[in-house]
């Protein structure tokens, strides 16, 4: 990689215009705020994470846009790696100690609260960045999409920061749409990615009909959050109004359902050990039972619901070509009736938390007595998948 360019400092005091559009962190990046120089900085140890926020965005033109904020570092310095290097490597303190020369590659480097855009020399793969604090222990993140040509809303569920300050790792769980149109470039893309199981939250009659394209000798894991219940698809509604109620309906489904704690429990489980390096969790359009499967897990984890809901929502921005094709096959008459079912709204996502909160009074309950999940699960769930530790 090279660097391509670098928004320029402003004045003391003044903000910086945002590079690009992030999905999922919002951050007004401020140059010369104080926040790297030594005076007022708390001290970081060295297994805590400092970055309060940061993404990586992709761009179509081939560059990608890093920005952060480490308001305990003094400076960042930003490596980029390949598709290969794990986790483990260059996690040291101190501009990333222990790499050896040609390792990544040091591309930028900036202040505590910063953002730079940087263009790669090679399109192919997944753009991964490392970015290395002064104080602290390093981060490693990708853009959360990975683009797929064939498989709508297919992206990392990763890159997210918990409540106590520890990070949601990157690479260990990817969420989508169904992977029946799979193409065969996509299909190797799923191999690069070590994904091992894809778990298909999907009803046995929907999975017969739209077969996951996984290829020979790969085959789903079924969990059927239904149990062999209509799907969404599959619905008539009679109104805009029939369509939210139903779906209110179905999120609270996922909760109280035998079915749903069942197959939402078997989720947790391959998460927390999984065959492979990562694991992929899908239903039709991957929006609703993988919308609250996701949300269960990085509620589990510790994410703040704030971030948990902007992750659910973010699935109105990846599917919008996906339901413009949708909206052009339904007839003008039942448009309107329809169109609820083709997005996400905070509302239907509020109704599994509400029936969490009517069913067992918290989201901990929730664990406990409706997946069945003992606090050794819980612990190996976190152990697999957060980064970082603990903020004193």
């Amino acid at each position: 990689m090279r660097l391509m360019t670098r928004t320029p400092r402003a004045p003391r005091g003044r903000k910086r215009a945002r590079v690009g559009a992030a999905v999922g962190v919002v951050v007004l990046v401020a140059a010369g705020c104080g926040d790297g120089s030594r005076q007022g900085r708390a001290e970081v140890a060295p297994g805590v994470i400092p970055f309060t926020s940061a993404v990586v965005t992709d761009h179509t033109d081939g560059a990608s846009t890093v920005r952060w904020s480490a308001p305990g570092a003094g400076s960042v310095t930003v490596y980029a790696e390949g598709e290969g290097e794990g986790e483990g490597e260059g996690e040291g303190e101190g501009g990333g100690e222990g790499r050896k020369e040609g390792e990544g590659g040091r591309v930028a480097k900036g202040e505590a609260r910063d953002a730079v855009t940087l263009r790669s020399a090679e399109q192919d793969g997944r753009r991964w960045f490392r970015l290395v604090p002064d104080k602290g222990r390093s981060l490693r993140l990708a853009d959360r999409s990975l683009g797929l040509a064939s498989v709508p809303n297919f992206r990392d569920a990763g890159g997210y920061r918990t409540a106590d300050g520890r990070w949601v790792a990157m690479g260990k769980l990817y969420r989508s749409a169904s992977l029946d149109r799979l193409s065969a470039a996509d299909r190797r893309t799923l191999r690069r990615l070590g994904i091992d199981p894809v778990l298909d939250l999907r009803t046995t009659g929907e999975a017969r009909k739209q077969p996951d394209a996984l290829g020979e000798g790969q085959r789903p894991r079924r969990l059927d959050v239904l149990g062999g219940g209509e799907s969404l698809a599959n619905t008539q509604p009679t109104s805009a109004d029939h369509a939210r109620t139903l779906l209110r309906d179905s999120y609270e489904d996922f909760v109280a359902a035998k079915t749903g704690r069942a197959a939402y429990r078997d989720l947790f489980a391959q998460a927390a050990d999984p065959d492979g390096e990562a694991v992929l969790y899908h239903c039709t359009a991957g929006k609703d039972r993988t919308g609250w499967a996701s949300a269960a897990l990085l509620t589990a984890l510790g994410v703040p619901r704030s971030t948990v809901v902007r992750d659910y929502l973010a699935s109105n921005r990846y599917l919008t070509a996906y339901n413009r094709q949708a909206r052009a096959q339904l007839p003008d008459a039942v448009e309107d009736a329809y169109e609820p079912l083709l997005g996400v709204r905070k509302t239907y996502l509020d109704a599994s938390f509400a029936r969490v909160d009517r069913d067992y009074g918290t989201f901990d309950r929730y664990l406990s007595s409706g997946l069945r999940l003992a606090d050794d699960d819980l612990a190996a769930l976190r152990d697999e998948l957060l980064v970082g530790e603990s903020e004193p």
